[in-house]
């Protein structure tokens, strides 16, 4: 009866040290399956975050386009404008020589007229 007593309590013991392994298997597997479903689920957030910086990469390059673009358009802006400026200085230029010219021809043509009815009054006396 002891001897039965003892295999029992031995078996128990095994059954109870059996029942703690697939236990403890069940629980390692259990652990194994959350790490892997939270690998998984870094993997995907890892995939958008890469998804999100190539799109924030196309903005800030699509950005600095338009600004390259923008500062071209200024750029052409300027020199038509300065295109214009300088035209109407040439314009006033040659307006303003133009009259210079007219004056000193007046001038002249005064001095001549002046000079024709001193050469008459003398030629008179």
């Amino acid at each position: 009866e002891a001897r039965l007593t003892e295999e029992a309590r031995i078996a128990e013991v095994a059954r109870l040290a059996e029942e703690a392994r697939l236990s403890e298997e069940a629980r390692l597997a259990e652990e194994k399956a959350r790490l892997d479903l939270e690998k998984a689920s870094l993997a995907e957030a890892k995939a958008l975050l890469t998804e999100e910086k190539a799109r924030l990469a196309e903005e800030v390059r699509l950005a600095e386009e338009a600004r390259l673009a923008e500062e071209a358009r200024l750029a052409e802006e300027a020199r038509i404008v300065e295109e214009k400026r300088l035209a109407e200085e040439a314009r006033l230029a040659e307006e303003a020589r133009r009259a210079q010219e007219a004056r000193l021809a007046e001038e002249a043509r005064v001095a001549e007229e002046a000079r024709l009815a001193e050469e008459a009054r003398l030629t008179e006396e």
